[in-house]
């Protein structure tokens, strides 16, 4: 299992066997050791999901290959994800292999008419490849998992109950 979910996946699994939702998260996030540099997270920061910035989402350590990583709650859309997770990387090979030890321990399925994940997806009207979308689930939960190749950038988010299709349709609109 991939550090990307890991660390969302044990908050998850806290959350749910104590009923504390991600309020133990802060204190352990609050001054991570290497978050990166500061123009690395801006970057990755202009990248997140409609609802989500920096005053919503909290820089994470880094490791070998990445250059910024933040990790953000609920969405402040109420049928938004429960949680997200952006990891800028420094090449496409890490990005590639990092979305690929991602998916690996979800239960995959459709993403909504694009056909089994993972596939391609397309940002707007452009037919070109945007990158690669998975969507699953996980622990009973909904997730969707995609890659920015152009920027390097491997995003996931989390719903709130196993509803791939209602979640994918936010993701749609603001992924």
């Amino acid at each position: 299992m991939s550090h990307l979910s890991n660390a969302l996946r044990v908050v998850t699994a806290a959350a749910s066997a104590c009923g504390c939702a991600l309020a133990g998260t802060a204190t352990a996030a609050a001054d991570p050791a290497d978050t990166g540099s500061s123009s690395d997270i801006n970057t990755l920061a202009a990248s997140l999901s409609k609802g989500y910035g920096l005053n919503n989402c909290t820089a994470q350590n880094i490791t070998t290959g990445e250059l910024a990583s933040l990790t953000c709650g609920q969405s402040p859309d109420p049928s938004g994800p429960v949680q997200a997770k952006y990891i800028l990387f420094n090449n496409g090979e890490n990005l590639v292999g990092s979305f690929k030890a991602s998916i690996k321990d979800d239960v995959l399925g459709t993403c909504g008419d694009s056909g089994q994940s993972p596939t391609s997806w397309h940002q707007g009207s452009n037919s070109g490849n945007a990158g690669q979308v998975a969507c699953g689930t996980y622990q009973n939960a909904a997730e969707i998992i995609w890659t920015s190749d152009a920027k390097n950038i491997l995003s996931y988010i989390r719903g709130s109950n196993t509803d791939g299709a209602a979640l994918y349709q936010w993701w749609r609109a603001n992924g």
